[in-house]
């Protein structure tokens, strides 16, 4: 079969037609990807798009070949191209041009990975298609939700479950993706050429990485694993805060900056639903700074008192 995703300027394949675009913009931005709106046919339903890639149309879903080649440690990936195996716990077997465009094909569309400006003293967090990512093995037979392989290093505990950000990386001169070059894939910590992200920014810094393999959830070192992505699909967080101004997110201590990112990424899944917060005895005075920190945010939510079904707009 012909290696499709080698074809940088245009693809004509059995699942539809879809085009890579390497030809506009200038180098430094995400490449643009234009999905099919032609549905693939029934003999199609699985297609190997490309080394270690294959789409699967009745689901919906990307599935990436990849192996495991670190169980413990501070890191700075979830999974990584070659070069960068030392700090991530997946070593995908696929490019990520590869990848970019098959998401392309699902009808994903990039973004771009957090900016900085030296001269204007800015950041832009990184944006595009929300995605889920979930790990497979063992034929199948055994499979986890990304985030239960990490490890929070400040309070020793799995991560509040979120969605993922196709960043879509940057081109490079000669029309390639960045992080075929640099190895960075999906990526824990701010990078500027992230394939995938997280939108709450993390540090790079060795002494201040956020995040640890979770040894005993991962499955031995090099064992064969799927990587598999889907579009994100909402979710419905209850967030409470008790007497002392502490916020909570399903039962769990967030910080203000998860609860913050935690509201974003669900407002931006489902904008028409307005997130309830229930103070639970909370003095007037955290319940106000909580609520000028959300607005400044841009948030607006519903509050509702302990033992109070009513609830009002902020």
């Amino acid at each position: 079969m012909r290696n499709l995703a080698k074809t940088p300027v245009g693809i004509l394949c059995a699942a539809g037609v879809f085009v890579f675009s390497t030809a506009t913009g200038a180098a430094g931005e995400p490449p643009a990807s234009f999905p099919s709106t032609m549905p693939a046919p029934a003999s199609q339903r699985v297609l190997r798009f490309a080394d270690g890639v294959t789409i699967d149309w009745t689901t919906r879903a990307l599935r990436v070949d990849g192996s495991i080649v670190l169980r413990e440690g501070p890191l700075e990936f979830l999974a990584c191209f070659a070069g960068k195996e030392h700090e991530s716990i997946v070593r995908l077997h696929a490019s990520g041009t590869s990848i970019f465009m098959a998401l392309g094909l699902l009808g994903l569309a990039p973004g771009h990975p957090p900016r900085w400006s030296d001269d204007e003293r800015s950041f832009a967090p990184p944006d595009g298609e929300l995605i889920d990512i979930a790990f497979e093995w063992d034929a199948g037979r055994s499979r986890a939700n990304a985030f239960s392989w990490l490890r929070e290093v400040e309070y020793g505990r799995e991560p509040l479950p979120r969605p993922w950000v196709f960043a879509g990386s940057k081109r490079s001169e000669d029309a390639t993706l960045l992080c075929d070059r640099s190895g960075v894939g999906v990526a824990l910590v701010d990078f500027s050429d992230s394939l995938i992200c997280l939108t709450r920014s993390h540090v790079s810094r060795d002494e201040e990485l956020w995040a640890d393999a979770h040894t005993a959830a991962i499955p031995p070192l090099k064992t064969p694993v799927t990587m598999v992505i889907r579009a994100a699909r909402p979710l419905k967080h209850e967030v409470t805060v008790d007497f002392r101004g502490v916020a909570f997110v399903d039962g769990r201590f967030a910080s203000t900056a998860d609860l913050i990112d935690v509201i974003q990424l669900q407002r931006k899944l489902d904008p028409q639903r307005v997130q309830t917060v229930t103070f639970e005895g909370t003095l007037r005075s955290d319940r106000a700074a909580l609520l000028g920190t959300l607005s400044a945010a841009g948030l607006k939510v519903e509050t509702r008192e302990q033992g109070n079904k009513e609830t009002r707009r902020q």
